[in-house]
């Protein structure tokens, strides 16, 4: 009832209430006037022939004789008569009455019924008159019909009945007929006419008017339900417009005012749209604004097609220089003419910002800002196809920091990249017009200008060696390192950067086998080292599926010669290569990653065939660093111990310190689990290394291998017995046995006996064999009689 159609209904309900009172109190009073025109008529109608009848009646009652009544007494015994014939319940009364003072028989009922009576006789010929009266407090509807003394007969009557009241003449005025007729029936069946009407109506016209009211409430909650609809996708429309990260902004083009900014052209442009929108700015210090927002207007409007602008700098007041990408387009109204000039801008600055900041990391290295290994490649290219179109040459430096693993073992990683950032930075202001890049870790690689070659290269090489020739003070730290430089020249070295890199390395390789500090130049021999270094790794990629590596074992002996196991050492023979070294392939296998599936194997191997022999004999077997730092190892190991079903305590891993070198809490958990397996740990190549002790304190091993480098000159040098003399007496303090590698003579075992050494290994005890040739320690005689006979 609250909305429109309610509000509505209800007015016209009121209206219905009026108009339909008003027609049943019309009907009402037009029944009163119906009834009192034609009853009017009707009743003096029929008192004129009761006139008639009298009148005529006293002229011819002479003609009844002298007994015939009089007039007067005739009438009101003939009214008498038919009163009592209608019954006392009929609405019609009929009575003759006399004036007030000469009646006859019957005077006036009323006063009102006289008063009509002497109004007739105050005026010359009087009218019958009806009227509605109230008589004694009931409605009734009286018509008087004057009685007119016409004949002498009739005025002689009179006077002769009423011989003491004043005497009738001719014409006078005797009496009145009367006719009361009660009008409460009437009036309560008009009354319920007229209502009846009146609620009829009211009731036709309201339920039309819920109807129509209903419909319309229909139709007003569509058009509402529409409207806000409509408000909605206008809010919703307005929300995203503001909120777009696009500046939006709309210009009508007749009077060439602002209509539409949104909150981010307000950011991008730093304007007040406040000041701008309906506003013509045209010819004021806001032009600018214009431009900006709308560049190339003109032609949006002359094309009529959508105009894209790629890059648009504009200086902004708040924010500086800003590049956008712009969007113009005309919109016709619906003639068809160009009415709107729609603009969406973008700023794009951060993004061609992060663009350049991407496309220089891509090129450079993140330590040292140095161009990377792809830009190095790219600029290598440029120079390869620069020198050979104008003949000329060129040199490419690959560098090598000396000792950069010991900074980085002994002051940490943090100091590492300190260093290397220094280093860049000077070895940057030496390079000149010469490309310095890092190629990753303590690599570095330089193109020479085109020039004199090898002068030029050997100029810079020369002047790079001097720069770090010295101490660095870094942080308070006192750093002493230096430069190993390969150098490869185009073309004689060379006419492709594969090649170059190649043979640069190839130089490098020989420069640090040289010692430290040193320049080599590429020379044939180098290229064919490497030839052979990249034959060995690519047969070796195949040597394990193609069943070309052999286990050889080579006994562990106490020091009274008691063998108590076998040290598993991989040899390899390829049928094109031949018998290859451990001390060649081992190392193009760690370098390439293949050591990884080469050591599994070896593991695998070693544990299988121990398990099958009769006397458990311990089992040893080198690991390398690179499988410390790739897969899971101590799963592989106790994977392979179940697979092979070798007891754990039989099985003894060698280790060098690089495990713990390279990463000593990864290196240090690892040796842990393997330690939980059950497995004993051994340190390989003891005393060759800076931080052997920290590492026996740290970690409890099972066994100590004294490097064989020392037990060769222990009757000649005596510096290398009192090594062995000190570490001997390091491991039994700590409760630690120790094995000595590499006994060849007689003289080495007295001197390991004399200072109490616990095992030995090497060619006095026996040389590595396959395990045929050991048959008889491990408990298969019968075996290796059967294989003898066989061969």
């Amino acid at each position: 009832m609250g909305s429109r159609s309610g509000r509505g209904l209800l007015l016209h309900l009121c209206i219905c209430a009026t108009l339909s009172v008003a027609v049943g109190c019309g009907f009402y009073y037009f029944s009163l006037n119906w009834f009192k025109e034609h009853k009017s008529s009707e009743k003096i109608a029929a008192l004129q022939l009761v006139d008639a009848f009298v009148t005529n009646y006293s002229a011819i009652r002479s003609q009844f004789g002298n007994d015939a009544p009089v007039p007067a007494s005739f009438r009101a015994h003939a009214i008498e008569a038919f009163n009592k014939q209608n019954g006392q319940n009929s609405e019609f009364r009929l009575a003759s009455v006399g004036r007030p003072g000469r009646e006859i028989l019957t005077g006036p009922s009323d006063e009102k019924m006289a008063e009509a009576v002497e109004a007739f006789a105050a005026i010359p010929n009087p009218k019958p008159v009806s009227e509605f009266l109230d008589v004694n407090g009931q409605l009734i509807f009286r018509t008087v019909y004057p009685t007119i003394a016409q004949e002498q007969s009739c005025v002689s009557c009179h006077n002769t009945l009423q011989p003491d009241k004043p005497r009738w003449h001719l014409n006078d005025v005797i009496g009145a007929f009367v006719i009361d007729i009660p009008m409460s029936a009437f009036l309560r069946s008009v009354t319920w006419q007229s209502a009846g009407i009146g609620l009829g109506l009211f009731l036709a016209l309201t339920f039309a008017g819920l109807t129509i009211s209903l419909i319309h409430f229909r139709q007003l909650e569509a058009l509402d339900a529409s409207a806000a609809k409509l408000g909605r996708t206008q809010k919703f429309l307005d929300t995203i417009i503001e909120n777009m990260p696009l500046s939006v902004a709309v210009r009508d083009v007749r009077d060439r005012c602002f209509v539409l900014i949104n909150r981010t052209a307000e950011a991008i442009f730093g304007i007040e749209r406040g000041s701008l929108i309906g506003r013509d700015v045209h010819g004021s210090s806001d032009e600018e604004t214009v431009q900006n927002l709308f560049p190339l207007a003109n032609e949006a409007l002359t094309t009529l097609d959508l105009q894209t602008i790629n890059e648009q700098t504009i200086c902004t007041p708040h924010n500086g220089a800003r590049i956008l990408t712009t969007k113009n387009l005309s919109i016709p109204d619906e003639t068809g003419e160009q009415r709107y000039l729609l603009s969406l801008s973008e700023d794009i600055t951060e993004r061609k910002e992060a663009a350049a900041r991407i496309e220089h990391m891509a090129h450079h290295d993140a330590l040292t800002d140095l161009p990377n290994r792809l830009a190095f490649v790219e600029h290598l290219d440029r120079s390869i196809a620069a020198a050979a179109a104008s003949g000329g040459s060129f040199a490419v430096l690959s560098i090598d920091l000396d000792r950069f693993k010991e900074v980085n073992d002994t002051f940490g990683h943090a100091v590492g990249d300190d260093l290397l950032r220094a280093l860049a930075r000077q070895l940057g202001a030496l390079a000149g017009e010469a490309y310095l890049a890092r190629l990753g870790g303590d690599e570095f690689t330089l193109i020479t200008p085109i020039g004199d070659q090898p002068a030029l290269a050997e100029m810079i090489s020369g002047q790079l060696q001097a720069a770090v020739a010295g101490d660095m003070d870094l942080n308070g730290q006192n750093l002493r390192v230096g430069l190993s430089i390969g150098v490869a020249i185009f073309p004689a070295d060379g006419s492709d950067a594969t090649t170059l890199l190649n043979n640069a390395d190839a130089a490098l390789y020989r420069a640090k086998a040289a010692g430290r500090g040193k320049t080599r130049f590429f020379e044939i021999d180098m290229d064919n080292r490497l030839r052979e270094r990249r034959a060995i790794q690519r047969e070796l990629r195949s040597a394990v599926d193609r069943n070309e590596l052999r286990l050889h074992y080579q006994p562990l002996a106490k020091i009274d010669g008691e063998v108590i196991g076998f040290e598993a050492l991989v040899r390899w023979h390829n049928p094109q290569l031949g018998i290859i070294s451990p001390a060649t392939f081992i190392p193009v296998a760690e370098e390439s990653g293949l050591i990884i599936q080469i050591g599994e194997w070896v593991l695998r191997e070693a544990c299988r065939e121990a398990a099958g022999w009769p006397h458990p004999l311990q089992i040893a077997v080198n690991l390398s660093p690179i499988q410390f730092r790739h897969g899971d190892l101590p799963g592989l190991v106790h994977l392979v111990l179940l697979e092979t079903g070798l007891a754990p305590t039989r099985l003894e891993l060698e280790i060098t310190e690089g495990v713990l070198v390279e990463d000593f809490d990864r290196g240090l958990s690892i040796l842990r689990r393997l330690k939980a397996l059950g497995v004993r740990i051994a340190m390989d190549d003891f005393g060759t290394g800076y931080s052997s002790l920290s590492y026996l304190q740290s970690f409890p091993f099972d066994k100590i291998k004294i490097d064989q480098s020392f037990i060769s000159n222990v009757r000649s040098n005596p510096q290398s017995a009192a090594i062995v003399r000190a570490v001997i007496g390091l491991a039994h303090g700590l409760d630690l046995p120790v094995l000595a590698e590499g006994v060849e003579t007689k003289a080495q075992l007295d001197f390991l006996a004399a200072e109490s050494c616990n095992e030995v290994q090497g060619y006095l005890m026996g040389r590595p064999h396959p395990i045929l040739e050991y048959s008889g320690l491990v408990g298969r005689t019968g075996v290796a009689g059967e294989e003898q006979q066989s061969a």
